[in-house]
């Protein structure tokens, strides 16, 4: 029987080579880590040279406050770090590297050469990775770092690279994503002989659309509207696509929290729920946001590669995204040209008469009876400012008021349910608190068991409520007017019929923001509805006299 094996530490360039292989997929990952400490080290340009698809060469250069000459053989030792010296400090993580694993993970596979000058430093100290001696050279201030030979020494490694056109593609969507997220600092890359990738710092508005424009395309900044919203000392800003602005691919999505890159399932989950109702299915929203938020609530230490995170309350952050970008997105449905006046201005066509048809005989009607086949994308074309829909019924034209319509039916579902007693609530995310006056939030409290029955949850406090769940036929309502007006009109002694009727005035108004709505509207139509004040017969005459206007 053979003795077993002692345990023997791992000698230190094999420990390196292990770490490596956590943090080092391709030459991409050794970009990543360099470009993070030159960030972290306040820099403001920053020179790039890739030679062979980062294989033979991967050089970065920056400006920032350099290294002291007496910590060079430091930084190529393990867990050797500036930017972290007590555990309390994990909690509170702001720097992009932090661990460092970076620079002796990456010497233990490559030929590396660190040079680096302080601004106090009459010259420059340069050390390789292959020996501890440093030696006086000429540089400006800042740090340069010089990779070659990506994987000399562990050739497995190497064979599974891809070729050479692969290997730049993430390379550049590396720069691409860092650049994003800081937006004062300038990049100069020459990432082969012939490309070259040159994008000048942007402190402005108009700049930080220039750079987007190069990384993710003109036709992205152009369907885009801009977004902020703030919830506690969590911040959500940025630009999304508008639902016209639909991808096949995921190639321009990004999203930053804290200046970090972040690809989280969280996140995902959020904003693709969040387009659920705006654009077709095995179709991709496009995106550029950034979430700030206090440090101590999100743990970005959980992978090795920092991409991903761990938020102390998930469920607020999720809420958060989907509420502010469904909100975005319908205020820019209701208003085309109404975005945040200091940025982008999102640009939605405005449907006009002499757009629709030459003449009338050139403008077909789909009837009521068909809306459910496919002429329904003829009916789609004619649903006018997210509310008004021109058809042709029993050879009659009609002008149904849509927004109207809808109304109308969210009424006979809230009395049917009122009278079969199945209200259903609809519970919110992110707890909302509005303030009220003392006998109006004496009259709430009052009123909270019957005000339960109809699907509202909140939490009174002295002058406040925290609404908690909503009644789901007020999903899209306004909150903060929607219960003001219910404090304001109700009292002590009403009884649930009464109370349904004043909710039944404030059941929202709902803009109609694509076909899939007015379908749904107009296959609850019946015959009985042309009567109704939110359908209007157009005759010849009228209808002449709308066409020409």
């Amino acid at each position: 029987m053979s003795q077993p094996n002692r345990i023997l530490a791992l000698p230190l360039h094999l420990a390196n080579q292990i770490a490596a292989g956590e943090v080092i997929e391709r030459p991409a990952s050794v970009l990543k880590e360099l470009i993070e400490n030159s960030l972290d080290a306040g820099a403001k340009q920053i020179h790039i040279d890739i030679e062979g698809a980062g294989n033979q060469l991967i050089k970065v250069r920056d400006d920032g406050h350099g290294i002291h000459p007496n910590d060079l053989a430091l930084a190529l030792s393990r867990h050797a770090t500036s930017k972290l010296n007590s555990s309390e400090q994990l909690h509170q993580i702001a720097s992009l590297g932090f661990r460092g694993e970076a620079l002796p993970s990456i010497a233990s596979i490559s030929q590396l050469t660190l040079s680096s000058r302080q601004d106090s430093s009459e010259h420059a100290w340069q050390i390789s990775g292959e020996n501890d001696s440093i030696t006086p050279i000429t540089h400006p201030v800042g740090t340069s770092v010089e990779v070659r030979e990506l994987f000399f020494n562990v050739p497995a490694r190497r064979r599974f690279l891809r070729g050479h056109k692969t290997e730049l593609h993430h390379i550049s969507t590396t720069i691409q994503r860092l650049a994003l997220s800081h937006f004062d600092v300038g990049f100069q890359c020459q990432l082969s002989s012939s490309s070259t990738l040159k994008l000048p710092s942007a402190i402005t508005p108009e700049q930080q659309q220039k750079r987007i424009a190069k990384i993710c395309g003109k036709a992205f900044i152009n369907n885009s509207i801009y977004l902020k919203q703030q919830y506690d000392a969590i911040e959500l800003e940025g630009w999304i696509a508008t639902p016209d602005g639909h991808r096949p691919q995921t190639d321009a999505q990004f999203f930053f929290i804290n200046g970090r890159v972040i690809r989280d399932r969280v996140i995902n989950h959020a904003i693709r729920q969040a387009y659920n109702d705006y654009i077709p299915a095995g179709r991709y929203p496009a995106f550029v946001l950034y979430l700030s938020m206090p440090l101590d609530r999100v743990d970005i230490n959980v992978h090795p590669t920092k991409h991903e995170v761990r938020f102390h309350d998930a469920r607020l952050i999720h809420g958060l995204i989907t509420k502010a970008i469904q909100e975005t997105l319908t205020h820019s449905q209701a208003q085309p040209s109404t975005v945040a006046t200091h940025h982008h201005q999102g640009k939605q066509p405005q449907t006009k008469s002499s757009e629709i048809a030459e003449t009338p005989a050139a403008y077909s009607f789909p009837s009521l009876e068909k809306l459910s086949s496919p002429s329904f994308n003829s009916a789609a074309n004619n649903v006018l400012f997210q509310r008004y829909l021109i058809t042709q019924i029993e050879n009659k034209t009609w002008l149904i008021d849509l927004q109207q319509a809808e109304l109308n039916q969210r009424q006979q579902q809230f009395q049917q349910a009122l009278a079969n007693n199945n209200l259903s609530s609809r519970p919110i995310l992110v707890p909302i608190q509005i303030d009220l006056k003392p006998e109006k939030m004496m009259t709430i409290q009052q009123n909270q068991k019957i005000l339960a029955e109809f699907g509202f949850q909140f939490i009174p406090t002295q002058d406040s409520l925290t609404i908690k769940a909503i009644p789901s036929l007020f999903s899209n309502a306004d909150l903060m007017p929607l219960i003001n007006n219910i404090a304001n009109e109700i009292n002590h002694d009403m009884t649930r019929d009464e109370l349904g009727q004043v909710l039944k005035k404030y059941l929202p108004i709902t803009q109609i923001n694509n076909p899939e709505q007015a379908q749904i509207i107009l296959n609850q139509l019946s015959s009985e509805d042309l009567n109704s004040p939110w359908c209007h017969e157009l005759s010849e005459d009228a209808f002449h006299t709308f066409l020409s206007a």
